[in-house]
């Protein structure tokens, strides 16, 4: 009687189960949606749960085929995941574009995953960010190429630019349609990767695994070096295609998968030198790129490229040498090069940008902060807050001042443009050799001091369009000192303006001033 009574009990549990499983619903719609793209634009994805398909065609334009299907307990929470499954579609030109899923930050009763298949023009950048995918494949492009995943198939197919591949788990797959001509790296922690090449071939090859095995059917001359392989395939030059994972196999064919492939290490004797080994891994990549980061983000590479287009968080990126580019920063930012340019784009917090030599440009910074470089041209598009600007030698050009700026170039020439909604905020600016632009708004109200220390008077003076300016000059030596002071529009925050040899101009600015526009979605 327990053993029927056991047997009745597990057959209710399983009708139960059924019945559950049976009651979800689930749902898939799909859609397609045409973009304008400039041939040599940049595209984003960023799709944490479903494949991803990006395929260059010759022709402007771009289109998106989306598929998202949403599974739920029950049609209320298959309502809520299509609801909150977002597929958001941005970019502020013609120039670049993002394709995201959006998530809400924990889904209880429903699951959703959304693939895309994306034609681009085959001459545009392709950065892609993926979690969860059972393939990621781009084809046919010939642009610099970006993937981070952590599981699933990579597959890149016909890609002629340089690329990046970041995976954890699954397999990557690189097929070469004619012989390679950028650099490539490949980087997974337990993935397969296999390539494969026309079979005459010419490039620096660098192969690493710490538990798998390396073959190929092609001739290479190389060395190990600790666990990695450096050498070159055919004859030596050309690109560097580096493969590196933890525990997978790598594999290297040439034309002919037919032909007969050999394990590397069982024909070369490795060199067990850590400090070999040591060397090979500490060898700059050269270029770091990340469509999204989730969170903060904090990094510090040598000397490298880095470009990321979006942190969720705040940001504090610091490179050895090189370029560092970052689209928009929702926190503060902290950008740090030891020589190199700073592109930034929006930064919603505070920002303190440094580099050794180059330019710096940005394009809004919400909160203020101090921009530097030691030699080369400063440029920020909008400012709401306290702004220092200082450069070594070259100009500064501050277009919309929404607080207070201070800008100082031992160099070069300083355009201050003050925000027309803002009334009096402090303007500073110091030259030791240029000039000296400030436009202001017809009702600005501030106290003038504005000084020219020049060798010729006739050639340098100070202009204003506003009245009620008093100047006076006196000789200091073998040159002479021009000094304008006064209030304009009854006075307020002080404006004080420095030139050496160099003329010095208080316009009324009577143009429109340039509008920061949120990213469309």
């Amino acid at each position: 009687m327990r053993s029927r009574a056991f047997i009745c009990s597990a057959a209710g549990v399983l009708l139960i189960a059924a019945n559950a499983f049976a009651a979800k619903s689930s749902s898939t719609d799909r859609f397609t949606r045409e973009l304008p793209l400039e041939i040599g634009g940049t595209l984003w994805v960023d799709n944490p749960i479903g494949n991803i398909e990006i395929i260059g065609v010759d022709k402007p334009g771009m289109s998106v085929a989306v598929s998202r299907t949403v599974t739920g307990d029950d049609r209320t929470a298959l309502a809520e995941g299509r609801e909150q499954t977002v597929i958001s579609f941005e970019g502020g030109d013609r120039n670049t574009r993002f394709v995201r899923t959006i998530y809400p930050a924990v889904p209880a009763r429903w699951t959703s995953t959304v693939s895309y298949v994306i034609r681009v023009p085959r001459t545009v950048h392709v950065r892609v960010a993926a979690k969860l995918a059972e393939r990621v494949r781009i084809a046919n492009i010939a642009g610099n190429v970006t993937v981070k995943s952590f599981t699933g198939a990579i597959i890149l197919d016909g890609v002629s630019g340089a690329s990046i591949i970041d995976t954890t788990n699954g397999k990557v797959t690189y097929i070469y349609h004619q012989r390679p001509v950028a650099h490539a790296q490949i980087q997974a922690v337990s993935a397969d990767i296999d390539i494969t090449v026309p079979p005459d071939s010419s490039f620096n090859w660098v192969a690493d695994t710490l538990r798998g095995d390396v073959v190929t059917n092609l001739p290479v001359r190389a060395q190990f070096l600790g666990s990695a392989i450096n050498g070159t395939v055919n004859a030596a030059g050309g690109p560097t295609i580096t493969m590196q994972t933890l525990l997978g196999n790598i594999r290297l064919i040439g034309g002919d998968v037919k032909q007969v492939v050999h394990s590397l290490r069982q024909e070369f004797v490795p060199d067990p030198s850590p400090k070999m080994a040591m060397k090979t891994f500490l060898v700059p990549h050269g270029r770091y790129q990340l469509p999204i980061a989730g969170s903060n983000l904090d990094l510090t590479v040598g000397v490298a490229d880095v470009e990321v287009g979006e942190i969720r968080g705040s940001a504090r990126v610091h490179t050895g040498g090189g370029e560092i580019k970052l689209d928009t920063v929702m926190g503060d930012c902290i950008a740090i090069s030891d020589g190199g340019p700073l592109n930034l784009g929006d930064v919603l917090g505070t920002l303190q940008a440094s580099t050794q030599a180059g330019d710096v440009l940005v394009r809004s910074v919400r909160d203020g902060g101090r921009v530097f470089t030691a030699g080369g041209l400063i440029r920020v598009l909008y400012s709401g807050g306290a702004l220092s600007l200082q450069s070594g030698g070259g100009d500064i050009i501050m277009r919309q001042a929404g607080g207070p700026v201070s800008a100082e170039t031992h160099s070069g020439d300083i355009n201050i443009t003050a925000d027309p909604n803002q009334k009096t905020p402090r303007i500073a600016a110091h030259t030791a050799q240029g000039n000296i632009i400030v436009s202001l708004s017809p009702k600005y109200g501030a106290d003038i001091d504005a000084v020219i220390l020049t060798s010729d008077a006739d050639a340098n003076t100070i202009h204003s369009d506003f009245a009620g300016l008093q100047i006076k000059s006196e000789q200091v030596g073998s040159r002479t000192r021009i000094r304008a002071t006064g209030k304009v529009n009854g006075g307020g925050e002080r404006v004080e303006l420095y030139a050496e040899e160099g003329d010095i101009h208080i316009s009324n600015l009577t143009a429109s001033p340039v509008s920061i526009m949120p990213p469309l979605r």
